[in-house]
């Protein structure tokens, strides 16, 4: 699994879905406490018939940080390992921030409208309880 990671940078787990709904029974949390990382990119690949649009490709990637002042460096790494064919969706869940005025979901504009790309980030949120280990961190 990649990471971003340089001399004196903090390291972010790249993690796909599919390993922590396996490996990790769905929680996001259990992956963080296995692999002794605050700091990952869930991602998640999908093809869909969209109406209007015929058959897309996807490739959703959810940051969720408690040491990144801004998702720029997590963004860049997620286009990289986006897929040729797929369109690639960031979101990022400032998790430092929860309960406070500034704390937010961030979610790329790609184009594929607001209610899809909405729906790609939740799945992901729900699927690996992100808001659970958000909560459980922060409290």
């Amino acid at each position: 699994m990649p990471s971003t990671e340089g001399e004196g940078e903090i390291v972010a787990h790249f993690v796909p879905l599919s390993v922590i709904m396996a490996e990790h029974e769905g929680d996001l949390a259990t992956y963080m406490a296995a692999s002794g990382s605050r700091d990952v990119v869930v991602t998640m690949p999908v093809t869909m018939d969209v109406v209007g649009r015929g058959i897309q490709s996807f490739f959703v990637a959810v940051a969720v940080t408690w040491h990144f002042d801004n998702a720029e460096p997590l963004q860049d790494a997620a286009a990289a390992d986006c897929p040729k064919s797929h369109q690639c969706l960031f979101a990022w869940v400032p998790a430092d921030r929860a309960g406070r005025d500034d704390f937010g979901i961030y979610i790329d504009d790609i184009g594929a409208g607001e209610t899809l790309q909405n729906g790609m980030v939740a799945e992901v949120i729900e699927q690996a309880r992100i808001e659970a280990a958000v909560s459980a961190a922060a409290s």
